[in-house]
């Protein structure tokens, strides 16, 4: 019964009405976040709705948001997903990144750029335990920058994983190694402000 006072809960991509059963039985959560499909977005839309009104955060593919919103325009489909109810919607989107809505405000980068891709099953999920294992060391998650960081380590942890396949590049994985492509990853995104002219 431990479980029922886990300050972090991560709804995984299972029936929407199994995820609802799950968020009643705990307590009171610091955060809920949430994954889904397509399958559940045909199926039970409904109680996927339900699910969206309580949770915190989604995460989700891009071809799922648009399943859900109907909106080809990621951009809309975010403001769509965000009036459903979560406070933040990040959309994974592949090899071109993530966008991301917290607030009102976005968010969006590109992927770590990864040479040689072997397998990028798991990918999602592996963006996920990056961006919530980061949230869940915050004693206060509820900040705009905590929540770019934790998808800029949700993208670098994925980007291990589609090296190889399955979790055999995350097995001997260590922060060190993390860090070091975190480091990489800040010179190709860094945006050095407008030209003074």
């Amino acid at each position: 019964d431990h479980y029922r006072d886990a300050p972090f809960v991560f709804l995984a991509n299972i029936d929407p009405d199994l995820q609802l059963s799950v968020l009643e039985q705990i307590k009171k959560p610091t955060l809920v976040g949430a994954d889904s499909m397509n399958f559940w977005i045909k199926s039970k839309l409904r109680s996927l709705e339900m699910v969206l009104s309580k949770v915190d955060v989604l995460l989700i593919n891009e071809g799922e948001a648009r399943d859900l919103t109907g909106n080809w325009n990621i951009v809309g489909a975010v403001k769509q997903i965000a009036d459903m109810g979560p406070r933040a919607v990040v959309v994974k989107r592949g090899e071109y990144g993530f966008v991301m809505l917290f607030e009102n405000q976005f968010f969006i980068l590109p992927a770590y750029p990864v040479e040689k891709v072997v397998d990028p099953t798991g990918a999602g999920d592996t963006f996920a335990g990056g961006f919530f294992g980061y949230l869940s060391k915050l004693e206060d998650p509820w900040h705009m920058i905590h929540f770019k960081r934790a998808c800029i380590y949700g993208c670098l942890t994925a980007s291990f994983t589609v090296e190889n396949f399955g979790v055999s590049s995350l097995e001997n994985l260590k922060w060190d190694d993390v860090e070091k492509r975190h480091a990489e990853y800040a010179k190709v995104v860094d945006y050095l402000g407008p030209a003074d002219l």
